[in-house]
């Protein structure tokens, strides 16, 4: 009885070690993502996917408003520069955090598919934070979703991320984790993209693409 306990025992020790080494290995493939995909910024504004009365300032990456026109709703969406296909990027994280700099009324970050129209709201088959207070996005039967968070304004930093490994979306405030944890993208999703939607003359809003942001992105590993 002794020898089969003693057997049983070194079975348990040597899977509790496989498991510890296969918990090891995914930090690790997860770490050396980490690296990968955030070592340099790896989007940008894609200029050719901005609404027209959207202004980009490529030293700065902040995008502002257009003083001229009817006021209404522009959205611009950034793009990889350093991959063909943003689906390459499906085994790491796509973050970006933006700095508040002018809002003359409602705005939006989030992620949008390329479908999404240029003059439509963040959150519309999409998946958005707006300025007020409220994440919103789309589900696959079409139903709008949306909570009540924390608002921000000018000066606040917010982010938007999401995890294709577990196709969670997520938020941030100033470095914080919104307390969200039932977002989740389809898996036939179509790729998705760091967008902003701005709505009054004005707005301003500075996009931060990595690798240093103020919430610590080593939290979702």
């Amino acid at each position: 009885m002794r020898e089969i306990q003693n057997a049983l025992a070194e079975k348990t020790a040597g899977n509790e070690a496989k498991l510890e080494k296969q918990i090891e290995n995914v930090k690790s493939d997860n770490q050396n993502a980490f690296f990968y995909f955030h070592s340099l910024p790896i989007y940008q504004w894609n200029a050719s996917d901005c609404h027209p009365k959207i202004l980009i300032n490529k030293s700065t990456n902040a995008i502002q408003r257009n003083a001229t026109g009817r006021e209404g709703v522009c959205s611009c969406r950034a793009g990889p520069i350093q991959m063909p296909s943003a689906a390459a990027g499906r085994i790491g994280i796509i973050y970006t955090e933006y700095r508040i700099l002018a809002d003359n009324g409602a705005l939006s970050i989030g992620l949008s598919p390329k479908e999404m129209p240029l003059e439509a709201w963040l959150g519309l088959g999409s998946v958005s934070y707006d300025s007020g207070g409220v994440i919103t996005s789309t589900n696959a039967s079409g139903l709008i979703i949306w909570e009540i968070v924390p608002s921000f304004c000018i000066g606040d930093v917010v982010g938007c991320g999401l995890n294709w490994a577990t196709r969670q979306v997520f938020f941030t405030n100033n470095g914080q984790r919104l307390n969200i944890t039932n977002l989740y993208i389809e898996e036939d999703t179509d790729d998705l993209y760091p967008t902003v939607s701005l709505s009054h003359h004005g707005d301003v809003v500075e996009a931060n693409f990595g690798p240093n942001f103020k919430y610590d992105l080593s939290n979702e590993f």
